[in-house]
């Protein structure tokens, strides 16, 4: 089997490209060939005691699970390695809101739905712990596949997104706002992006943040908004994401293949060595350009903040913070002076 033979195999495993946490988490149990829990189980399986609470028992009890209004959460007990759901409507309900696959509108259990994942993004902002836990819990989970399963769920996880991308914007904008929980287009865009730069890193972290970027989203949907800086994940805000159209299908086009691309530059300060360019203490991160004193045309300038020595040179641009983090996307000198230089000239025959 080739290459492309492979990846088809693979692109099979995509139950369907939906920011919904049944359709990421089933990722996870087609590459370990195994089918997806159930929703209390598989909601337990990510998010635990987040959203249900396990009574200790000896597991020969049956207890019907229950809803509790003020305290957000599912109370139920573990039988026969289960959770038992007891055949409860409204937990059935609520649950396959949370999962997205419900296939009614109940509105009282969407609105519970709704209250659930408020109170989850609530208590992931206020207890860096339980954020902390959960990352840890994902990483444990994805732990458990082997080589070939993980380069099979990273590969998917790249797939996945790229497909939900082009399905949000092949509907339109009406269909878009008549989700079950509709996303802004700004959380949805930034939940995809991150997805793609984090599985670029091609690396262990970068697997595990892509993958936690996809539940949370797919769970918390705009919520997720209020959470992306807080687990430990390089955090990429879509404006200061390139692009010439503005659209996501540009921005991860630019994030997949930057070759593709020429710089334009359009500012004024074509008298400084490094037009453009905001330096920043490699040790502190203090901002240089805003130091007494400093002057781009310099080799070198020692932070006024911590003493360390920075080297002033295009071999040491990156496109933002964190791809200087990741050592991703350096900027290309010959194509940043080529688009200077076009400004020069622009400026010349403007005057």
């Amino acid at each position: 089997m080739n290459d492309e033979e492979r990846i088809g195999q693979l692109h099979k495993l995509i139950t369907k490209p939906e920011l919904r946490l049944g359709y990421v988490a089933g990722m996870f149990y087609a590459v370990r060939n195994e089918k997806v829990p159930k929703q209390l189980d598989l909601l337990n399986d990510w998010f635990g005691s987040l959203i249900i609470e396990i009574e200790e028992t000896d597991g020969s009890i049956k207890k019907r699970p229950e809803y509790k209004d003020r305290e957000r959460i599912i109370k139920a007990v573990r039988y026969h390695d289960h959770v038992y759901s007891g055949a409860d409507i409204r937990i059935t309900h609520i649950a396959s809101r949370l999962i997205g696959t419900a296939g009614s509108n109940h509105e009282k259990e969407r609105r519970t739905g709704l209250l659930i994942q408020k109170n989850i993004a609530r208590i992931l902002c206020a207890d860096n712990d339980r954020m902390i836990a959960l990352y840890e819990h994902a990483e444990e989970m994805i732990d458990k596949l082997d080589e070939e399963q993980t380069a099979q769920l990273a590969l998917l996880i790249y797939m996945f997104s790229i497909d939900c991308a082009d399905a949000w914007y092949a509907k339109e904008e009406y269909d878009r706002d008549e989700e079950l929980y509709p996303f802004d287009d700004e959380t949805f865009d930034q939940i995809i992006y991150n997805a793609v730069y984090q599985i670029l890193l091609c690396s262990w972290e970068g697997l595990v943040n892509a993958w936690m970027w996809l539940l949370l989203g797919s769970l918390l949907r705009n919520e997720c908004g209020r959470i992306g800086r807080i687990y430990d994940s390089s955090f990429i805000p879509l404006y200061r994401a390139p692009s010439e159209s503005g659209t996501l299908e540009d921005k991860l086009h630019f994030l997949i293949a930057p070759e593709d691309y020429e710089s334009v530059y359009s500012g004024d300060d074509l008298q400084k060595r490094f037009p453009g360019i905001e330096w920043h203490c490699d040790c502190c991160g203090a901002h240089l350009n805003s130091q007494e004193g400093f002057d781009d045309h310099l080799e070198a300038w020692q932070c006024r903040k911590c003493g360390h020595i920075n080297m002033l040179d295009y071999s040491c641009v990156y496109e933002n913070a964190e791809d200087w983090q990741n050592d991703l996307h350096r900027i290309d000198q010959d194509d940043i002076l080529k688009a200077i230089q076009k400004r020069r000239k622009e400026t010349e025959e403007a005057e």
